[in-house]
């Protein structure tokens, strides 16, 4: 029997990263996969790769917060409620403080904090969310407890996702729902490493590499905690800030 047979998962971020990497391993694990991302042709390339009809893709922009009732909606109607979401779209701003302003600020906390929670306002609903146990899996930060300069906004953006994460998992346990972080640290197959690496120079690229003892991970590494969490294997985990980076937080 696979681990997540006939659940109904959704997964915002997932048109690319880590939430296209859960996408596959969610659907391998026999889940109905509901895909939310903001590439519509990359969400077409996913969803063309699943073999069946019983999967469905969302084009949003997640600062489109009216949109979501719409979507959850609309994905209940056709597939019946959702057993798991994982929340996986992620936005970063590498610049220092001076540079910052308010509205990159708010940018940020809608996309990796604000979303999450409305999303999960609406999941916790009897209507949408399937309350004989539910499982919530947030992609957090290892910046969310280690941080590093020239990264306030998203450093403080991911705190929040953790400490609201703690919140949720005591209030939402009467209605059979687990809330649970996830951490990575740098991971080598990202936009965000990509766009890391154009930002540093090599020999800052090197020291990178060198705080991680297992060396840097991979989306595959990441997705497979996902899973766990998802699955009745991990029925006893909630509130929890699981840190999955290679040794880099222990050093």
């Amino acid at each position: 029997m696979k681990r997540l047979q006939d659940k109904n998962i959704l997964i915002t971020g997932a048109s690319s990263g880590i939430g296209k990497e859960c996408a596959f391993r969610c659907y391998e694990e026999g889940a109905k996969v509901h895909l939310i991302g903001r590439n519509e042709s990359s969400l077409n390339d996913i969803y063309s790769q699943l073999n069946d009809n019983n999967n469905s893709i969302s084009v949003l922009d997640l600062q489109d917060f009216e949109r979501y009732q719409s979507i959850i909606e609309d994905i209940v109607k056709k597939h019946n409620k959702i057993d798991g979401f994982i929340h996986s779209a992620g936005y970063q701003i590498t610049l220092p403080i001076s540079a910052m302003n308010y509205q990159m600020y708010i940018d940020i906390f809608e996309v990796n904090t604000i979303s999450a929670f409305e999303f999960i306002r609406l999941l916790s609903k009897k209507n949408y969310g399937n309350l004989s146990g539910m499982s919530i899996v947030l992609i957090a930060s290892v910046m969310s407890i280690i941080a590093n300069p020239a990264l306030t906004a998203y450093c403080a953006s991911k705190a929040a996702l953790v400490g609201g994460a703690r919140s949720l998992a005591l209030e939402l346990a009467t209605k059979n729902i687990r809330v649970n972080c996830v951490s990575p640290g740098y991971l080598k197959d990202t936009k965000m490493m990509t766009e890391l690496s154009n930002v540093l120079n090599y020999k800052e690229m090197d020291n990178l590499k060198k705080g991680y003892p297992l060396g840097l991970g991979s989306t595959k590494n990441v997705s497979a905690l996902c899973i766990f969490l998802l699955s009745d294997d991990s029925k006893w985990i909630t509130g929890q800030n699981i840190i999955i980076d290679g040794g880099y937080s222990v050093k």
